[in-house]
């Protein structure tokens, strides 16, 4: 009799720490915070900017005037806008419409991500070659980032900077940040990193957008001259936490829908030649593509005679 008692004592003491120990593993009990975008830890040791980041917050402390924001301006001279390719497509993408603003003869600014620009040197180096201006991206190209602390605009500028310097011997004066309010905090976090100008764009829409022709026209038809008009490249990256859930459960049709075998599929227009269309419409309304230092100065700045001076 004992000796049953004894076997359901520990029976149940088994089962209660079994229960105990799948509380503390389950993500049922405790949904885990998870950052939105990937840390990509794996880059080369080439590119680590460590230094450069502990340098910027030795300086963040110190910085009085902030970063300044170049924005459109209506009293700019001519028929100029400034066009801004903000992200990176992939690498044929990119290359084609690089070719097609050069062939233009106008000069755009490129703000590129410091991931991106590490995997596509060649692309960044033909930008500088061809007098386009480049620019900061932030390391993944994040939006949102006001709501980033100063240490996370060291990272994020800092290895930019430092990747850019390596594969195409510039360092850029001017960032942009996706759908972000321009605080002072992070201006002074810029200023820190070696970046005197922050960039607001008058207009911004993703390329992709723009597939549809009427889209398109409806687009070119709200460009004024003196805009800094902005095509997304990539995909912003929003800086948020989101709780960890379980395994989706697949939807299941459970009328599944007729296909007609008959349907002829139309040919998706690629995004070098919605790039391509843009400059028709603009080159047809009598625009002139400058980069964004140009918009307001008038004067070509080379940023490829500048990073030969340093």
């Amino acid at each position: 009799m004992h000796l049953k008692k004894h076997l359901m004592f520990i029976f149940a003491a088994l089962c209660v720490l079994g229960l105990i120990y799948f509380y503390a593993i389950s993500d049922l009990f405790h949904p885990k915070q998870i950052a939105s975008y990937e840390n990509f830890t794996e880059m080369s040791e080439d590119f680590d900017a460590s230094i450069e980041i502990a340098e910027a917050a030795k300086k963040f402390p110190e910085i009085k005037v902030p970063a300044d924001i170049i924005k459109g301006s209506d009293k700019a001279a001519g028929n100029l806008i400034a066009l801004t390719f903000d992200g990176m497509d992939n690498r044929g993408n990119m290359e084609a419409v690089l070719k097609i603003i050069t062939d233009e003869g106008w000069h755009a600014t490129f703000f590129v991500e410091g991931v991106n620009a590490a995997r596509n040197a060649t692309v960044i180096k033909n930008m500088v070659e061809e007098d386009q201006l480049v620019g900061n991206y932030s390391f993944v190209g994040i939006s949102k980032a006001e709501r980033m602390e100063p240490e996370g605009f060291f990272e994020q500028f800092c290895r930019t900077q430092k990747i850019l310097k390596l594969v195409a011997g510039i360092e850029p004066k001017l960032f942009k940040l996706h759908d972000t309010r321009y605080m002072d905090e992070l201006l002074r976090a810029a200023k820190a990193c070696g970046l005197d100008h922050a960039v607001q764009s008058d207009l911004s829409v993703p390329v992709r957008s723009l597939a549809d022709s009427a889209a398109l026209i409806a687009f070119a038809e709200k460009i004024r001259p003196g805009m800094i008009v902005s095509l997304q490249m990539g995909k912003p990256v929003p800086i948020r936490f989101t709780q960890k859930k379980g395994p989706d459960v697949p939807a299941i049709d459970k009328k599944p829908s007729i296909q007609d075998k008959n349907v002829i599929p139309v040919k998706e227009i690629t995004t070098p030649e919605i790039v391509k269309q843009l400059c028709v419409l603009l080159k047809a309304k009598g625009f002139r593509v400058v980069t964004v230092n140009m918009l307001h100065t008038g004067t070509k700045v080379s940023q490829k005679a500048e990073a030969k001076k340093n």
